[in-house]
């Protein structure tokens, strides 16, 4: 073989790894004839920003059929109504997936405690692939990590010489790679076996940080191993860093507004010392941040910087995504018609914050709820109007819950609007929205009434107050792309 036919080989090798694959993919969706469809992935897993492959009608037959092009695997998502499911995808296979018929008007169709088109315990049948095909895999290897927690969560939690019922799940999992060789399940088993180390406190923090958050080991496009790590890291910048580092946070934030200067402030803290793990826990906790009533502006500028750095072009891309959403986080424009007939607008109601509660009249937890938002609006009637919104099948439903009580704040039945349940990404009930008086949106995923919400209300205003370098205009200070 001559060097030139070396350098040929080589260079297809590193094309073969950089270019995104064809792959095909085939629904039988029985049930859903005519009606849209919806065909998504999140961009990444931290933002969350979603990704709209395809929007179109299934077949008269049934059908739908959609490409992807991707280099690794990745979870997809189909939704038509409120009617979801999700699959991973690996490269370079086509796909023919099979389900039962589907009932969107059967109530028993759906766990009673998630919004409709969250995915139902639907069997989905994957045809015409090799028989180790991942998602047949990955269901069978979640059998094993359910039938351990069962058996031993409470051992897990006490502690008491535990590491020993972790060491023998470790055998059964290496004895199941083994005859179902895949790395993004060797990848899973990783991350599971080391929560589970976690709990038991065999393992800490620094163990945790040192053996699977360096930046070799982060699988930025494995939902498990970045759910476990966005847990791990939540609110960790806000809440749990050392007082001495945190009590400078708020000045070195929206006085100086740059990544380079809260990047030093951070690596003071022994956890954050690597640097690709610090970009990252920033990136992850950057909307918690923006939650407490930091600057936007200076937090929009901080990720500015890291969108403009070369150090990681994925967390370049996270920044980027982060960026458009917090620029861009105006409330979908939506009048809605409350249960006496009056119109009201979600962008703005009178120059009033709106607080949005999601329910049902099957969820025990929303109707608790109901009784502390009895108390939120004797104190903040003023200032907030309070709306709670239906998912239910019918205005009857939503009726029945109202009846006789002395509820004295919005209700609206919200019928057949999918688009708001897309537009908030609405999932389970109860789930709570906070709109700003300008129309924007504060928190997606607000505090419940139960949870402490006139606390946290309140440190919000107060903390808007005292905000340093508080700019008018969201576009004043804010760097621009080129």
């Amino acid at each position: 073989m001559n060097i030139r036919t070396i350098i040929i080989l080589l260079i297809s090798l590193v094309l073969a790894n950089s270019i995104s694959a064809k792959t095909n993919v085939k629904i039988s969706l029985p049930g859903l004839q005519n009606k849209v469809a919806t065909v998504w992935t999140y961009k990444d897993l931290i933002s969350l920003e979603r990704e709209i492959i395809t929007q179109e009608p299934v077949s008269n037959n049934g059908d739908l059929s959609f490409t992807v092009y991707n280099k690794n695997v990745q979870k997809y998502y189909v939704e038509v109504r409120y009617f979801r499911i999700s699959f991973l995808l690996e490269t370079n296979k086509d796909y023919t997936i099979d389900l039962e018929e589907i009932d969107l008007n059967n109530r028993n169709f759906y766990p009673k405690n998630v919004v409709g088109y969250l995915s139902p315990k639907f069997n989905i049948k994957i045809k015409g692939n090799p028989k180790n095909e991942l998602n047949k895999e990955l269901d069978s290897l979640n059998i094993i990590f359910d039938n351990f927690i069962d058996k031993n969560h409470l051992a897990l939690r006490l502690g008491n010489q535990s590491w020993k019922l972790i060491d023998s799940l470790q055998a059964d999992c290496k004895n199941y790679l083994s005859h179902h060789p895949n790395p993004y399940l060797a990848g899973i088993v990783e991350i599971q076996l080391a929560q589970f180390r976690k709990l038991s406190k065999q393992y800490g923090d620094d163990y945790i940080i040192a053996t699977y958050f360096t930046k070799d080991k982060i699988q930025y496009n494995n939902p498990a191993f970045m759910s476990y790590f966005s847990s791990f890291w939540t609110k960790y910048i806000p809440s749990r860093l050392r007082h001495n580092v945190a009590k400078r946070l708020d000045s070195v934030i929206n006085i100086e507004q740059s990544y380079q200067a809260l990047s030093a402030l951070l690596s003071e803290d022994p956890l954050l010392a690597d640097p690709n793990l610090r970009e990252l826990v920033v990136l992850r906790n950057i909307s918690q941040l923006h939650k407490q009533g930091i600057n936007n502006k200076a937090i929009i500028n901080i990720l500015f910087d890291i969108s403009a750095s070369k150090t990681n072009p994925k967390h370049r891309e996270i920044a980027i995504n982060l960026r458009r959403k917090l620029e861009n986080n105006e409330a979908p424009k939506l009048s809605l018609i409350n249960s006496k007939g009056d119109t009201i607008n979600l962008n703005t109601e009178k120059d009033k914050y709106i607080y949005i509660q999601i329910f049902n009249d099957e969820c025990i937890e929303c109707l608790a709820q109901m009784k502390y938002t009895t108390e939120l609006i004797e104190e903040f009637d003023d200032i907030i109007t309070f709306v709670h919104i239906s998912v239910d099948r019918s205005s009857e439903d939503m009726e029945k819950i109202i009846k006789d009580q002395e509820f004295n704040w919005n209700f609206v039945f919200l019928e057949d609007n999918y688009q708001f349940i897309y537009d908030y990404n609405i999932s389970v009930v109860p789930q709570a929205i906070l709109i700003d008086k300008d129309g924007s949106i504060i928190d997606n995923n607000a505090i419940l009434p139960s949870d402490y919400f006139k606390d946290t209300f309140l440190k919000m205003l107060n903390d808007r107050k005292g905000n340093l370098k508080q700019q008018d205009h969201i576009s004043d200070g804010i760097r621009k792309s080129k």
